[in-house]
C-alpha cells in the first residue's frame, strides 16, 4: 500500500528575508526603549546656588532694596510695564530724565541654554559673567545694553540699561552699567536666600 507523503512546504526567500528583519526590528527595539540622551549642554554651568526667583515674574520692582538702588541715584519707587510678554520694571535716576534702568525674570524661555541654541539670531550675542552666574549681553548700540544671566536652570535675570546723553558714562559703555546693576541685584538676592 503505497503511503501519501504531504510535500513539504517551501517559504520563499523573499518572505524568510521579511520575517529576519521583522524579528530584528522587534528585537532592536525593545533594546531602545530608553530616550536618546540629551544633547549636550552649550551654555556656561551655573553655579551651585541657583537663585528662585520666580515670585519677581510679576512684581520686578521688589527685586532691589531702597539702600541697593540708592547707589545708582535712584530714589523713586519703579514702575511697571509690559515689556516683550513679561512684566518689567523701569527705575529713572533722580538726577537724569536721560538714564533708565529696566529689570525682568523669565522663568517661561528655556533659561540661558534657549539662548545658547539660539545665538545665531541674537543680535550683539556675547557671553559675559554678571556676579559669577553665565549671561550674555544682547541688542548692544550706543546708549543701550540688555544683558542676560541665567541665576537657574530656566530662569534668566533681565536687564537694560538705556542712556540717551552722549554725556553719560553709561552712554558710552551701556553694558558695564547693565552688568553692575544686574551684579548688585543678584547679590542682594543671593544675600537674602535661605
Amino acid at each position: 500500500m503505497l503511503e501519501s507523503v504531504a510535500p513539504k512546504k517551501i517559504v520563499p526567500p523573499h518572505r524568510r528575508r521579511r520575517a529576519g528583519l521583522l524579528l530584528a526590528f522587534l528585537l532592536g527595539a525593545a533594546g531602545c526603549s530608553s530616550a536618546p540622551p540629551p544633547p549636550p549642554r552649550l551654555s556656561p554651568p551655573l553655579p551651585d546656588a541657583p537663585l528662585d526667583l520666580a515670585q519677581f515674574t510679576t512684581k520686578p520692582c521688589d527685586l532691589m532694596a531702597h539702600d541697593q538702588l540708592v547707589m545708582f541715584f535712584v530714589s523713586s519707587p519703579g514702575t511697571t510695564a509690559p515689556v516683550a510678554g513679561k512684566t518689567a520694571c523701569t527705575w529713572i535716576p533722580h538726577d537724569t530724565k536721560a538714564l533708565a534702568y529696566t529689570a525682568s525674570v523669565d522663568t517661561t524661555s528655556g533659561g540661558l541654554e534657549a539662548r545658547y541654541r539660539r545665538r545665531a539670531s541674537i543680535p550683539g550675542f556675547a557671553p559675559v559673567f554678571v556676579h559669577s552666574y553665565p549671561g550674555i549681553h544682547r541688542d548692544t548700540r550706543d546708549g543701550q545694553c540688555t544683558v542676560e544671566t541665567g541665576v537657574a536652570d530656566d530662569t534668566l535675570l533681565t536687564v537694560t540699561v538705556t542712556a540717551t546723553d552722549p554725556k553719560l558714562d553709561a552712554y558710552n559703555d551701556p553694558c558695564y552699567e547693565a552688568d553692575r546693576f544686574a551684579g548688585i541685584m543678584i547679590a542682594y538676592q543671593a544675600n537674602r536666600a535661605p
